[in-house]
């Protein structure tokens, strides 16, 4: 595309751009934990870029790694970008703005490395838009020596070559050790003027880096495989770091504006599963399976809570209960969180590990959602994709998590694996009626709901499926509507569009002529082909068509494990002769027991490894999932050492309690607080803004008051929603805690951990007597900044001589009137080109939006370009309107005038 690069002068139009599009928050910058870097101070600038939008993106875990990792190093600045939404990239490309970096605004082609995460094939496409949008040839062959090196990882990359065209390096495997190596090297080759085909080259050289570009490719069978011509190693071997303690897990991440896909704290524990599922790459790819120590761990879960603000963690990894220590490390954090009303969930779990003692754990604060994945219906069809699982243990896990009080259980199955029949349809409704009915026993009378969820089999490279072709589109269909037949009430089924599996099937399994069918699809609109509403099959369908590509190929054929792949190129550290030897055995239905120190199946070269027991030797003890109880609630957990307890930071120690202990006899305090939302900030929403607030005051150390039940909240009241893109000077929200606060200390402290453009002007202790602001607020004064000069006069004077007309407007699907006169209490202007205005807030019906005001002001249509800021917020207070914190000192005047 053509574009500039923006300036300084191109603030007030970005902020247009934002005021135009849906969730603008996404794009602001300015989180808590952000890192800028002046980029004259560095050598080398590296975006980590996610072909999705920003709230799957921030929760991704090797983003929250590698961002804090790399701004370590004094000599690089990494910053984010994410790909923008539709409504985002058209205004970007109709004003001329190229996609920058969240942290610096650069764009992106001004970079020294751009490296993409590629998690999902169906964001190849948003990968050619963020190439696009920001100014970088989408062909690596195309790119000159200003250009950025494109860089690729992540577990999708085991088959790259439909992007092949497009990459200049991909990393395969571990990125701990192999980005700094890959690093160090480019900044040699900067130094001594190395142009781009020479660096390159050079960084292939570094181990587990692939340059497509330095490989032949010819045609074995149908399919383009590279070949070597000496410019760089064949194959290239995946990167492996076995002990991951020497690369300890980050706890400063940034904290994202909004609530985002896993909004929490997620550490992670382990990498790789023993488990062996044949149809899950990552189960290969992440080989062996590697534990962090638990102490280590649980001091990270403790400085993140800490330093991010989160009432919410996750243990995260593939297999989470195949985690060694996971009943002593649980079980030491719910006694130091339980009090702070700090949540845990569990990523991932194989209901074979699921114990009653950690259902009681995971719900000793709140629920949070309870999955089982038994991908398959039947005992036959889970032994051919060696899941390791039973009916038996599915339904004890399930009557253990209805038992602990959750009310709606996921179940995720697969249709269309191999061998499949309609048997092993029908096998799967009848194990989701089982399972609601051990709900309804379990549950005492309580609803109980499941639900069904069924995604389609894809195979995928380093598989021992990846020589089998995927069901076709038409049965999949079929069964999908036999399962809808059957379900009964209490059971939802949820399922993909099938187009969606397919396509994902042709790039798992594709070569490189894809990448001229990615470009057609691309050029004819496709972007964010995961997302049922943009998916555009008739798009992929014309694009194949174009280029001369049979897709089914790609997607249906079985092949001949004996046959050269397109991935072979790669070495996944994975033995293909032993995923062959797999594949038999799951055509005979035979199964592997889960591997481990104990029980090696041979599948690779750092076997020897784990017959040393790397898995027990990270974490020092024996696996036992015994939980002996502890002394005292505030002692370290089960095999966790105390010296670990005592480094952890200590838990509040809030008046009238110690640590461990109950908060309920506590003193309770109400506080009132104004603030502002300056700058880029005043495109947080309203719930955004909640989020923001509530997490600062927990990094300050706030220990709220929280509400009862099974999801306990903070005590807040805040005032009216402001409008996205308003800034304020008259915010307001009240708050309870136990513990009283100096209200200038408090003030000092919770500034120190905001995010930029939120600032807290005034702390007042408010007594219970005064109302809470939902329900006190009655006006609202704005200042209103147009873009160029009117006759204010005049125009006022036109309102008020259409006189109190009536404005129908729509809140929440409903139709609401109100009369003008009564919704627009006052109009003073300030100068040629500004003025102020009172609106009623509160009162009984809608209240009048800025926007609605601005409108019905100057005739119909409100003034593009104008800046509004809320300078006051007014509450009635004894038949007057008072500024909030006045209304706090006259309850206080009232209050003892009434003692006297």
């Amino acid at each position: 595309m053509a574009g500039r690069a923006p300036t300084a002068d191109d603030d007030a139009l970005f902020d247009r751009i934002l005021a135009e599009v849906s969730r603008p928050a996404r794009y602001i910058g300015g989180e808590w934990n952000e890192v800028v870097k002046d980029h004259r101070d560095v050598e080398i600038t590296f975006a980590l870029a996610y072909p999705d939008v920003y709230e799957i993106g921030m929760s991704h875990l090797g983003y929250r790694i590698l961002y804090p990792r790399l701004n370590d190093r004094p000599d690089t600045a990494a910053e984010r970008v994410f790909c923008p939404w539709p409504d985002m990239a058209d205004a970007l490309r109709r004003h001329r703005r190229l996609l920058a970096t969240l942290e610096s605004g650069t764009p992106l082609g001004q970079l020294d490395v751009l490296g993409f995460s590629l998690q999902y094939e169906m964001t190849f496409t948003n990968i050619l838009e963020m190439l696009d949008l920001g100014g970088i040839p989408l062909r690596s062959a195309d790119r000159g020596e200003g250009d950025p090196l494109v860089l690729c990882g992540g577990p999708v990359v085991f088959n790259c070559e439909p992007i092949a065209d497009f990459v200049d390096l991909v990393l395969v495997g571990d990125a701990e050790e192999a980005l700094h190596e890959m690093l160090d090297r480019l900044k040699e080759l900067k130094r001594g003027g190395a142009d781009r085909r020479t660096r390159i080259r050079e960084l292939a050289q570094v181990p587990g880096f692939y340059a497509p570009s330095l490989y032949a490719t010819e045609d074995d069978g149908g399919l383009l495989v590279p070949i070597p011509t000496g410019a760089a190693p064949y194959p290239v071997r995946r990167r492996l770091v076995l002990d991951l303690d020497r690369y300890p897990f980050p706890d400063r991440i940034v904290v994202p504006h909004g609530e985002i896909v896993h909004d929490r704290v997620s550490v992670e524990i382990m990498r790789g599963c023993p488990v062996g599922c044949r149809f899950c790459q990552a189960g290969y790819t992440y080989r062996p399976t590697r534990e962090r120590d638990p102490n280590q761990v649980r001091d990270t879960v403790i400085r993140s809570i800490r330093a991010t603000g989160y009432d919410e963690f996750s243990l995260a990894s593939l297999n989470t209960g195949e985690y060694g220590s996971i009943h002593p490390l649980l079980y030491d954090l719910m006694n130091r969180f339980e009090p702070e009303s700090v949540s845990v969930s569990l990523s991932s779990m194989h209901a074979s590990t699921m114990t009653e003692e950690l259902a009681r754990q995971v719900r000793r604060v709140r629920k949070s959602g309870f999955t089982i994945a038994p991908e398959a219906g039947t005992q036959r069809l889970r032994n051919v994709i060696n899941k390791n699982l039973t009916e038996e243990q599915i339904l004890d896990a399930c009557r253990l998590a209805f038992e602990a009080g959750w009310q709606d259980i996921k179940l995720y199955f697969m249709i269309g694996l191999p061998t499949e029949t309609d048997e092993d349809i029908d096998g799967l409704v009848d194990l989701a009626h089982k399972i609601l009915d051990t709900g309804r026993r379990a549950a005492g009378g309580r609803r109980v709901e499941v639900t069904l969820s069924a995604s389609s089999f894809v195979p995928k490279a380093v598989t021992p499926f990846q020589w089998l072709g995927q069901d076709r589109m038409e049965n999949l269909y079929r069964k999908q509507d036999r399962i809808a037949a059957q379900v009964r009430r209490g059971v939802r089924f949820k399922h993909h569009d099938c187009e969606t599996s397919f396509l994902e099937a042709v790039f798992s399994r594709g070569d490189r002529r894809l990448c001229r069918v990615l470009e057609t699809a691309w050029r004819r609109g496709a972007r964010f082909d995961g997302w049922a509403e943009q998916f555009r099959w008739g798009v992929w369908r014309r694009a194949f068509a174009e280029e001369g590509v049979e897709p089914e190929a790609y997607a249906y054929g079985d092949w001949d494990p004996a046959r050269r792949l397109p991935w072979d190129v790669l070495d996944p550290l994975v033995n293909k002769k032993w995923l062959a030897i797999e594949l038999e055995r799951a055509l005979r239905e035979a199964t592997l027991s889960v591997c481990g120190p104990a029980d090696c199946h041979g599948c690779a070269p750092f076997a020897r490894d784990c017959v040393k027991g790397i898995v027990a030797e990270t974490t020092g003890r024996p696996r036992d999932r015994s939980l002996p109880v502890l002394a005292t609630p505030a002692a370290p957990g089960p095999g966790l050492p105390a010296r670990a307890a005592e480094a952890a930071p200590p838990l509040l120690a809030e008046e009238g309690r110690q640590a461990g202990g109950s908060l309920a006899d506590a003193p309770r305090y109400r506080y009132r607080v104004r603030f502002a939302k300056r700058g880029r900030a005043r495109f947080l929403g309203h719930l955004d803004t909640v989020r923001a607030l509530l997490r600062a005051l927990r990094r300050a150390r706030i220990s709220f008051v929280y509400s009862q039940g099974f999801n306990p909240r903070p005590r807040l009241s805040f005032g009216p929603a402001l409008p996205v893109g308003i800034a304020s000077e008259a915010e307001f929200f009240d708050f309870e805690c136990h513990g009283k606060l100096e209200p200038e200390d408090a003030l000092e402290e919770i500034n120190a951990v905001l995010p930029r453009g939120l600032r807290i002007l005034a702390v007042r202790e408010a007594p219970q007597a005064v109302p809470k602001l939902g329900e006190s607020v009655r006006a609202a004064r704005y200042r209103v900044e147009l873009d160029e000069e009117r006759d204010l006069e005049a125009a006022f004077r036109a309102f008020r001589e259409r006189g109190s007309g009536i404005l129908q407007v729509g809140r929440n699907g409903k139709t609401r009137t109100l009369r003008l006169d009564e919704a627009i209490l006052s109009l003073e202007p300030v100068s040629p080109a500004s003025f102020r205005m009172m609106l009623a807030s509160g009162n009984e019906g809608a209240s009048l939006r800025p926007s609605e005001a601005l409108a019905a002001v100057f005739g119909g249509e409100a003034p593009s370009g104008a800046l509004l800021v809320r300078e006051e917020l007014l509450v009635g207070c004894a038949g007057r309107l008072l500024d909030p914190m006045r209304a706090v000192e006259a309850a206080l005047a009232d209050a003892g005038r009434a003692a006297a």
